[in-house]
C-alpha cells in the first residue's frame, strides 16, 4: 500500500487527518518490525553465501561490497548460482536464456538480475540471480562474467546497457528482443490495429515488413533499427534449437 493510499485510508476509517510523512514513517517501522533490520539481514549475506557453497558443492556464490574512506563496508552486489540447478538446466532444457531485470520492494531499494530458461513442460526454469543496485551496462558486465558459452540463444527486453555488453562478451551467442516488448512502445508511436497486426505477421514472415513499408515508411524504418535478426523468426539464425522470441511475465 502507498503512503497516500495510507493516508486516506485512517482518514476515512478514523477520521483522522495525518501526514504523508507520519505514514511513510509508520511504513518504514512497521516494515522493520516484520522483516527486521536492513543491517542484520546484510550482516547474514557471508553466513548464508558459506552455505550454499557447503550445502551445494560446485555452486557460485559472490558477495561484492564498496569500501568507504573511514573503513565502513557497504552492500554492493550479490550473485548465486546453484550447482544441481545449473547441471540440470545444461542436461534437460533448450540452450535459450533469458536475461531480465525488475526492482525489490520493501525496505531495501534494490533491483534483481535474473538468468531463467524453459524446461521440458515449456516452464520458467530459474538459472541465477544477482542483488545489484542499478541495472546498467556494468552491471550486467558482472552478472554475465566472461560469456555464456556457445550455442546459447539469449532473450532480453532490449535493456542498453544489456543489449551493449552481450554483443561485446558474447560474441557466439544469437540475441533475440521480446517481440511484447517491441510492439508495445512501437504501438505508441504508430496507432492502430493494422500496425500491431501487421508486426505480428512480421514477427513469423519476412515479405510482411514490405507490406507495412506501404503502409508507413517511418513504420518500417522503426522496425528494420531495431534489427530484424533479434525479433522476427523469419530471420533467425538456422539451426538453433530455439524457437522463442516472447518472455513469459513474471
Amino acid at each position: 500500500m502507498s503512503v497516500r493510499k495510507m493516508k486516506a485510508k485512517v482518514s476515512a476509517t478514523f477520521n483522522i487527518n495525518v501526514s504523508v510523512g507520519q505514514c511513510r514513517n509508520v511504513k518504514k517501522f512497521v516494515l522493520q518490525e516484520i522483516e527486521g533490520s536492513l543491517i542484520e539481514h546484510y550482516g547474514r549475506l557471508w553466513s548464508y553465501g558459506h552455505e550454499i557453497m557447503r550445502t551445494n558443492l560446485g555452486s557460485t556464490v559472490r558477495l561484492d561490497v564498496d569500501i568507504m574512506p573511514d573503513s565502513t563496508t557497504l552492500f554492493s552486489k550479490y550473485y548465486v548460482c546453484f550447482k544441481a540447478v545449473s547441471d540440470c538446466w545444461e542436461e534437460g532444457c533448450k540452450p535459450m536464456i533469458g536475461l531480465d531485470g525488475f526492482f525489490l520492494k520493501g525496505i531495501g531499494r534494490r533491483e534483481v538480475l535474473a538468468s531463467v530458461g524453459k524446461d521440458a513442460n515449456n516452464h520458467v526454469y530459474p538459472i541465477a540471480w544477482a542483488v545489484i543496485g542499478v541495472e546498467n551496462k556494468a552491471t550486467w558486465k558482472w552478472f554475465i562474467d566472461g560469456g555464456l558459452g556457445t550455442g546459447i540463444t539469449l532473450l532480453s527486453d532490449g535493456h542498453k546497457g544489456l543489449l551493449e555488453e552481450v554483443k561485446e562478451r558474447c560474441t557466439e551467442a544469437e540475441h533475440r528482443q521480446c517481440a511484447r516488448h517491441i510492439v508495445a512502445y512501437f504501438a505508441k508511436r504508430f496507432t492502430g490495429q493494422h500496425f500491431r497486426k501487421l508486426f505480428w505477421r512480421a514477427v513469423n514472415v519476412r515479405r510482411v515488413m514490405e507490406k507495412i513499408k506501404s503502409v508507413d515508411t517511418q513504420a518500417y524504418d522503426y522496425l528494420i533499427e531495431i534489427d530484424l535478426t533479434t525479433w522476427s523468426k523469419a530471420f533467425f539464425q538456422e539451426g538453433r534449437e530455439c524457437n522463442y522470441n516472447i518472455r513469459k511475465p513474471r
